[in-house]
């Protein structure tokens, strides 16, 4: 925004400026060449006026005096056309014959430009007339080059360019204040914005820049502070909803086991048992609705995670359950990955699948931690009946469960493990094992070293 606003403000001060400058120049050009042949007549005429009141022997003098003050070329030819004095001290004494000379002994004043052969270029000239006692005696002429007059016109064109690109490059400064009076302002609203999803107490300034930008700031802060309050709630409800729920949950299973301990009837032991189950996985979904619920509640600040460590805690913990069903874990995990993740969030996602790995391995899962160049990669194999090939982008949407899954699930387990996963730039990916049935593989960017 910054560099558009420059350009386009120095583009139009650019174009006013060459648009006043060229005729400028034209005029500047044609005044100047003016007051030079001004000058040069102005001198002219107090030089005849000068030689006019004094004898004929001082006019040598003169002239020296008068060439030293103008830099022209002056000479004084008598009426019979002999050159009396020349400040170029060529030789006297001869005929100087020119056009402008016998015009001034006719009695005018002679101002014009004329080539000449004896220095090759054109030459500016004045000539006047010498009077004494009502009598032209002799003519004065005052001559230069007229590539000094050009010089002199280009002297001051090329200074009235450089105040041309002077004013230009003013006009880009003031542009460029301008412009980062109005952007300084808005880029500090888009890095609130940019950084508010994971700080909602953010606040943009409201007091700096233009009125738009503040009350862009002002409307960026009141939406801020609304969200605020709705996450607020939101995370309330959870967890009010939570308690409400695992209270009575904790004690129906209570009562379930009691009935189990003391219950002689291998039915109802059965029954009981089965209960127990369900209210376990009641509670699980409850767990995972709450898990959803802060999810889109709020973005969470990523930290460094050992994750090494956390995939080894939750193997060795969920080893126990898979002696049960008769499922072998073994493992390959590299020492000392560390990656970029919200706190909990590996050991959540490392339960999930190895859960979800329990649910459907027939008698081997293979859980391994690596690393690549940017990520430390979970990957968890089992030999179930794996997932169909069109399914495996859509079991990782939420409350969607894949053609072989198993029955009771909810379709939200793997699903939280991506969004918490993509939160952080990471993913998700299901694929087939090589022990033939799921992998799924979950990516969390590294730690910086």
């Amino acid at each position: 925004m910054t560099r558009r606003l420059v350009l386009v403000m120095t583009a139009m001060a650019a174009l006013v400026a060459i648009a006043l400058a060229v005729p400028m120049v034209l005029l500047v050009a044609n005044d100047q060449r003016a007051a030079f042949v001004s000058d040069l007549e102005v001198e002219t005429l107090a030089a005849a006026s000068v030689l006019s009141s004094e004898p004929s022997s001082l006019w040598a003098d003169t002239v020296e005096a008068v060439a030293e003050t103008t830099g022209a070329r002056v000479v004084v030819v008598d009426d019979s056309l002999q050159l009396m004095a020349d400040s170029d001290n060529s030789g006297l004494d001869r005929s100087f014959d020119r056009p402008e000379i016998q015009s001034a002994l006719a009695g005018s004043l002679t101002s014009d430009i004329r080539y000449s052969t004896t220095l090759a270029t054109d030459l500016r000239y004045v000539a006047a007339p010498i009077v004494k006692d009502e009598r032209v005696v002799a003519a004065v002429r005052l001559s230069l080059p007229e590539d000094q007059v050009v010089a002199a016109v280009r002297r001051t064109q090329a200074w009235l360019l450089v105040f041309v690109l002077a004013v230009i490059v003013a006009a880009a400064v003031i542009a460029w204040l301008l412009a980062r009076s109005i952007a300084a302002p808005l880029e500090d609203v888009a890095d609130v914005a940019r950084v508010l999803p994971e700080d909602l107490a953010l606040r943009a300034q409201e007091d700096r820049g233009p009125r738009e930008v503040r009350e862009v700031a002002t409307a960026l802060n009141s939406t801020a502070a609304r969200l605020g309050d709705m996450i607020h709630r939101a995370e309330r409800v959870a967890a009010d909803a939570s308690h409400h729920l695992r209270t009575p949950l904790t004690g129906v299973r209570l009562r379930l086991e009691a009935i189990e301990e003391t219950s002689r009837d291998p039915a109802i032991i059965a029954e009981a048992s089965a209960a127990t189950d369900e209210v376990d996985r009641l509670t699980r979904r409850i767990d995972q609705v709450l898990a959803l619920a802060k999810s889109d509640a709020a973005a969470l600040a990523p930290e460094d995670i050992d994750m090494t460590s956390v995939v080894a805690d939750r193997v060795v913990a969920s080893e126990v359950l898979a002696a049960d069903r008769g499922v072998v874990i073994d493992s390959d995990i590299d020492a000392d990955v560390r990656v970029r993740a919200v706190m909990g969030s590996v050991s959540r996602a490392a339960d999930e699948v190895i859960g979800n790995a329990l649910a459907y391995a027939r008698s081997r899962i293979h859980v391994s931690v690596h690393t690549d160049a940017h990520f430390g990669i979970l990957r968890v194999d089992d030999d179930g009946p794996g997932v169909p090939a069109d399914e495996r982008s859509r079991v990782l949407q939420r409350f969607t469960r894949g053609s072989t899954a198993a029955p009771g699930g909810s379709g939200l387990g793997l699903a939280l493990v991506a969004e918490s996963a993509a939160a952080t730039g990471g993913s998700v990916t299901v694929g087939e094992a090589a022990l033939g049935g799921c992998s799924i593989e979950v990516r969390w960017p590294l730690a910086a070293a």
